[in-house]
């Protein structure tokens, strides 16, 4: 009987704040995935951002930890980063996620059970509901939030939503966009949300 063994594209990690072309590194993570070691692969931030293309020098996989050594050979900066990173966010973080998410007052989710559907204004204006990749968030709390009562996150599957869901720009990246009135029964949990004790939220 043979086993599948899972191969991944990415590294990712925060351990690197400076990296150098040419260099090499040791890093180490949890799982059963090895990394690509016959032809380059990205190394990214916890939250996507892309950083640099890399070589697996060497990897072992022994109890779930992998342990290895990279070579650096090429660092990502200004637009180039920020191109990459919202591509990597669009294939991994957003698509490959079988959940979207939405922030939302208590008053309106309330109101969203009541009727079955969730409405919004941004229906009529725009011709969609605004939700979010999970990564955005964070922002999008500090930004529109702070001033809500225990704000909640609606936690979306993508699978049950009876409208059409498109993945469209707008800033600090690729949202996906609900063109209809949603149905509440596609929220597949919630959670509320604070404000930490420096007046931001951190999700």
């Amino acid at each position: 009987m043979g086993f599948k063994i899972e191969i991944s594209s990415i590294l990712r990690s925060d351990n690197y704040p400076e990296l150098t072309r040419g260099e090499l590194y040791s890093f180490e993570q949890q799982g059963s995935k090895v990394l690509f070691d016959s032809t380059p692969i990205w190394l990214t931030n916890t939250d996507w951002t892309a950083r640099a293309e890399i070589s697996i020098v060497s990897q072992t996989l022994e109890n779930s930890t992998l342990k290895g050594t990279f070579r650096v050979n090429y660092v990502y900066h200004d637009s180039e980063q920020q191109a990459l990173t919202h591509i990597l966010i669009r294939m991994y973080a957003g698509l490959s996620d079988k959940n979207i998410y939405l922030l939302s007052s208590q008053a309106e989710y309330q109101t969203a059970l009541n009727e079955g559907v969730l409405v919004r204004d941004s229906i009529q204006s725009e011709g969609f509901i605004h939700a979010s990749p999970k990564s955005q968030l964070n922002r999008l709390a500090n930004k529109y939030y702070k001033g809500k009562e225990q704000p909640l996150i609606l936690v979306v599957d993508k699978a049950l939503i009876l409208p059409e869901v498109k993945w469209e720009p707008a800033t600090g990246g690729l949202y996906p966009h609900i063109y209809g009135p949603l149905n509440i029964d596609a929220v597949s949990r919630v959670e509320k949300i604070s404000l930490s004790e420096d007046g931001n939220f951190h999700l």
